[in-house]
């Protein structure tokens, strides 16, 4: 990222300590007529995922859902974000990374930069998480899509507690007979798409009483899948992506571990870089120190073209609405497919 940077003022907690059990604190926020938001909060330090990558993370998590949610069930879709700063302090980055933050640091809510995602599929009747994983990235390492799967497997099993009246989110007490766990989608961004590649693996074990029924991999980061040996025959997946990113490779790639699977799909976004996908990212919506990956990484030309990485020649560079709006075509169409 290119942005001035403070140095770290805090640590990643040490030494063991139990995984905190809730009761959550929750927070209902503004929501429109149709949609309403909360957010779920165990604390910074709640969760100690499994993984090289060490440390403990947060369980907290933006929630959209149907203001209505009526006498039945809703399908619910998880999500998770990748790799970026965890804090900052004024209007700069915290480097290195440290979580939990320190003092006159603040966490950056990366989770937050699907909202527009999750508007859009509340209003088509899913219930949609988006989980907060700043402290499996501050401590980030080459296997940090276990940690990401982990982390998800882990607030699907608090829904499956709540599903019964029980566990940290019992306050959530309007959700209680409104969920359908059997109806699970996933979808994740950058490193964030190589955690929920991971948790639809073959070899993953699921967890009892879910079904994940399909997976959205957004300009997917494999960060340490094993891509010639792993596979995902049994969970429908789509690989979203932009020509103008420089993950397009990696998104490519990810298509290896879905041979043979009839259910699998690979969607090029013509001019779409990586960063706008999140709002939180993306200049003009982020913090001060979002960046144009596009521009950062040179590649921009005269006329608002990129120079592109899957060898299609110069596109016009979607702006972050437009870009936006695709996701959401791709993303509710397949949802709408599988999962729904």
């Amino acid at each position: 990222m290119a942005a001035a940077a403070v140095a770290a003022v805090g640590t990643a907690c040490s030494g063991p300590r139990p995984e905190a059990v809730g009761p959550a604190r929750i927070s209902d926020e503004a929501g429109t007529k149709q949609v309403a938001q909360l957010t779920y909060d165990l604390g910074d330090t709640a969760y100690a995922p499994p993984g090289p990558a060490g440390g403990r993370t947060e369980l907290r998590a933006a929630v959209t859902y149907p203001r209505q949610l009526g006498k039945g069930k809703h399908p619910l879709v998880m999500m998770v974000h990748g790799w970026a700063d965890t804090c900052a302090a004024g209007d700069d980055p915290v480097r290195p990374y440290a979580w939990p933050c320190g003092k006159g640091a603040r966490p950056v809510d990366n989770y937050r930069g699907y909202a527009y995602l999750g508007r859009a599929l509340a209003e088509k009747g899913y219930i949609v998480v988006s989980a907060s994983a700043n402290g499996i990235q501050a401590h980030e390492q080459d296997q940090g899509h276990l940690a990401r799967s982990a982390l998800l497997d882990r607030h699907l099993e608090m829904w499956r507690q709540l599903a019964d009246g029980k566990g940290p989110l019992q306050k959530l007490g309007q959700f209680t007979d409104h969920v359908d766990l059997h109806r699970v989608g996933t979808l994740g961004h950058s490193r964030g798409g190589g955690g929920v590649l991971e948790q639809a693996l073959d070899s993953h074990k699921p967890l009892p009483g879910v079904t994940i029924r399909g997976t959205v991999a957004l300009a997917p980061a494999l960060n340490g899948i094993d891509a010639g040996k792993e596979r995902i025959t049994r969970v429908p997946v789509a690989v979203v992506a932009g020509t103008c990113d420089a993950m397009w490779d990696d998104s490519k790639i990810a298509l290896t571990m879905t041979a043979g699977n009839p259910h699998a799909s690979h969607h090029a976004v013509t001019g779409a870089n990586h960063n706008f996908f999140n709002t939180v990212w993306t200049p003009g919506t982020g913090p001060r120190f979002a960046t144009d990956d596009v521009a950062v990484e040179q590649r921009n030309l005269p006329g608002g073209r990129c120079r592109s990485t899957d060898g299609s020649g110069n596109p016009r560079q979607l702006t972050p609405a437009e870009q936006r709006r695709a996701a959401t075509h791709y993303v509710t169409e397949f949802f709408d497919t599988y999962v729904r």
